[in-house]
């Protein structure tokens, strides 16, 4: 029983990789898009705080 709960874990932890790093429906793969997310709202934010 030893080390079971840490192959549960690196199965689901590689499972949870491969869905984020494979393009579904001809989009760009999903840490792609959020990745892209983060930029253009660090983006945005960077813009509007240079106002005066």
């Amino acid at each position: 029983m030893h080390g079971q709960a840490l192959t549960e874990y690196t199965i689901i932890l590689m499972l949870a990789v491969i869905i984020l790093v494979i393009p579904w429906g001809g989009n760009p793969p999903p840490i792609e898009q959020l990745v892209d997310a983060f930029r253009q709202f660090y983006l945005d934010y960077s813009w509007n705080m240079s106002l005066p």
